[in-house]
């Protein structure tokens, strides 16, 4: 009887393992929205968007770590919970061009508190034009957060590209 449990506990335990395991994202998988994508950090996944907009600007894509989830918030880019562990990133769209996106590339980044209204902690913006449409592409961190989930956002960032055409 004891053989009997001890297989079925282990038998439970990795049945489990396997499902926490498909809930994150593998390295390399790829987030897809709006027409732009980025490739997830490993234990990262999409975000279900908070935005209900229909003009410009629209959240397109929201990727984060376990935990992130989205709060009721005026504010179209912190309208996420953030752990203090963790980051998320959301990526909004114009239609069209609006300008300005040369006075924030993406490779000057960098963490600042006060980045955005409605979130305190550490955040870092980013604007770039593909295809005629401007992007902005919005990171923000908890205050615990190490300096491997600080790479892996920006990692994601890089990553940043319109979704092929089905």
């Amino acid at each position: 009887m004891r053989r009997r449990t001890t297989t079925l506990s282990l038998l439970v335990i990795g049945l489990v393992a396997a499902v926490v395991a498909s809930a994150s994202a593998a390295a390399g998988d790829v987030a897809r929205s709006g027409g732009v994508q980025l490739t997830l950090p490993d234990g990262w996944s999409k975000v279900v968007s908070r935005d209900t907009r229909v003009d410009d600007p629209r959240t397109l894509l929201v990727i984060g770590t376990e935990g992130v989830k989205g709060i009721d918030s005026d504010c179209q880019v912190s309208s996420y919970r953030v752990p203090s562990d963790g980051a998320v990133i959301v990526v909004i769209g114009w239609r069209d061009s609006v300008g300005g996106t040369g006075l924030l590339p993406l490779s000057a980044m960098k963490l600042r508190r006060g980045t955005f209204d409605c979130f305190a902690g550490r955040g870092a913006v980013g604007r770039l034009t593909r295809r005629d449409r401007d992007f902005q592409v919005n990171v923000m961190v908890g205050d615990r957060a190490s300096a491997a989930t600080i790479d892996a956002a920006f990692d994601a960032v890089k990553s940043f590209g319109l979704a092929p055409r089905a």
